[in-house]
């Protein structure tokens, strides 16, 4: 695989590649941006060694055989007289959409209109974004690009059933709707599984949600009577406002609130594995088989190996976003 770095800063794009030591890409189903980390080499000694200006807030750009992975920006930079590379850390553009905030009275508006104008306002592109075939109202006051989407989104998950995840390709912010499709073939010793590590819990086990109105009447409980059986009652409490049903985000809290159930593998290395993405594993030893969706990833290239870290969820989850309020 023919890995490629391209820096842009004030003397046009270039490609430095050669200087690269190490390149990490990771991402994380908790955060709205990816991260690109490099070791570049520099000497203050050999006058051999071409020097490079990374400036912060510089383009950079991975790709591998052609195919962009990551678009971003220098976030940060390090470098000691005593070491022989510079740290470079940069965030791709989900990055504006935390570091900006808005104030928004959005009514009766889909996810997807209220994604355009956030990001039309804030001149971040958009691709293509999840059409949810639901209308929702909420104020945001100072809050930050990426809760306001994601909020958005969690209501109307709360009605489909449906989980969504915000992702960037190139530099357009895009919505996929994440789904039971695997991207690639089985992950099994032999075709790339190199180690396994299984852990589950119920330390954030939630088996009861009780729904209260406005003001705290009990109106009714939803549970999931064989894991309070096994487990103990563990209950939630949530509050439903006027002309609402919050049936769908107490469904939403039990599914979410199962066992949990946890792979974390390594692999020979797949650019296709990518956070939110589902794969099919096999592996005897821990009795992991079944499909998982990519909770994080984790790429690395290193001395001229490609490598993959991969933690694998049973269970489909999207970050949720509860800011705002529909008053």
């Amino acid at each position: 695989m023919q890995l490629k770095l391209l820096l842009t800063n004030t003397d046009g794009t270039q490609d430095v590649t050669a200087l690269i030591s190490s390149v990490t890409l990771s991402g994380d189903y908790r955060q709205c941006c990816r991260t690109l980390e490099a070791e570049v080499l520099v000497s203050p000694y050999d006058k051999a060694l071409p020097s490079v200006y990374f400036p912060l807030g510089g383009t950079v750009q991975l790709s591998a055989d052609g195919a962009l992975l990551f678009y971003g920006h220098v976030v940060s930079k390090s470098k000691a007289t005593d070491a022989p590379t510079m740290t470079v850390t940069c965030f791709d553009r989900g990055f504006y959409l935390k570091q900006n905030y808005g104030t928004y009275n959005f009514k009766s508006q889909t996810p997807e209109a209220i994604t355009r104008r956030v990001c039309r306002d804030f001149g971040i592109a958009c691709g293509a974004l999840a059409a949810t075939g639901q209308v929702i109202s909420r104020k945001f006051s100072g809050v930050a690009l990426y809760s306001i989407i994601d909020t958005a989104y969690t209501l109307a998950s709360e009605q489909t059933g449906k989980r969504y995840l915000t992702r960037f390709a190139g530099p357009a912010l895009t919505v996929i709707e994440k789904v039971a499709a695997p991207s690639r073939g089985v992950i099994e010793p032999g075709t790339g599984l190199m180690t396994a590590a299984y852990s589950e819990s119920i330390e954030h086990m939630v088996n009861r949600v009780s729904i209260y109105d406005s003001d705290d009447k009990f109106l009714r409980s939803l549970s999931d009577d064989d894991a309070v059986k096994l487990y103990g009652l563990m209950r939630s409490v949530i509050r439903q406002g006027k002309d609402e049903d919050a049936a769908g985000k107490a469904k939403k809290m039990l599914e979410d609130g199962g066992v949990e159930r946890r792979v974390t593998v390594n692999t020979l290395g797949d650019p296709s594995y990518i956070t939110g993405d589902a794969v099919q594993l096999l592996e005897p030893f821990t009795g992991q088989i079944g499909l998982f969706w990519i909770d994080t990833d984790k790429h690395i290239w290193r001395k001229g190996i490609y490598t993959n870290e991969l933690t694998l969820n049973f269970r489909n989850m999207m970050w949720e976003g509860e800011a705002g309020t529909d008053k």
